[in-house]
């Protein structure tokens, strides 16, 4: 299977101001086969992430892109938001030989613009994707380095997993179909790794807090064991 669409911290990171922004495709990430309880129904997930032209911030002493994500069914169906969003991104509909199957890998490192509104969940407020848009007709968006995408049926894209942030992560790993393409495995080899370095870490910390780091002692010629 493939990555084809058919019509069947403890710091606080400011939020962006609502408002238009340019946005280029940066991840593909997909979810796998997700079970929406409210309908009853298994649907395949995927998340398309943008890197937010011109805005940064800054995790760590490191400067980073600021992205945005949003979540679609893997569908091209005519009441689809993922159709919807990718035409009014496109500038126009899709055709129905393109209908009969879509490479999400397409709009890798493809620009547009993004409508950023403020939503309040929860006492919560959040900042969500409204509307997506083509950008003016002669506008330059330079390219980003380090796109990546995930697709759970494509071992190859695997080694992309550690650049997902942990929140999609944890949407992956609930996924129905991590036994029936061997994700499942993977991914708890990935986290037993984290684990054993993690512990090496804390053991290198704690011997050093406790004064345990042995300095080298240098022999006397004469105490020679020999």
């Amino acid at each position: 299977m493939s990555m084809i669409v058919k019509s069947e911290g403890n710091s606080e990171i400011k939020q962006l101001e609502p408002g238009v922004y340019t946005g280029i495709a940066s991840a593909i990430i997909d979810l796998g086969f997700q079970e929406n309880i409210t309908f009853g129904k298994t649907q395949r997930k995927v998340m398309i992430v943008w890197n937010i032209v011109g805005e940064t911030i800054v995790v760590k002493d490191e400067e980073l892109p600021r992205v945005m994500s949003k979540e679609y069914t893997m569908s091209l169906g005519e009441k689809s938001t993922l159709r919807k969003d990718l035409e009014a991104w496109r500038g126009r509909p899709f055709t129905a030989e393109e209908l009969e199957g879509f490479d999400l890998i397409n709009i890798l490192n493809v620009p547009c613009q993004l409508q950023l509104n403020q939503q309040e969940k929860n006492g919560r407020t959040f900042v969500n994707i409204a509307a997506i848009m083509a950008i003016p007709k002669g506008m330059k968006v330079e390219q980003v380095d380090n796109t990546y995408v995930f697709d759970t049926y494509d071992k190859e894209t695997w080694k992309n997993y550690e650049k997902i942030p942990n929140w999609i992560k944890e949407k992956i790993k609930k996924a129905l179909n991590l036994a029936e393409t061997g994700l499942d495995l993977y991914i708890k080899d990935i986290e037993e790794q984290e684990k054993e370095k993690e512990g090496k870490q804390e053991e290198n910390k704690s011997n050093v807090t406790n004064g345990k780091v042995q300095e080298e002692i240098e022999i006397p010629q004469d105490d020679l064991p020999f």
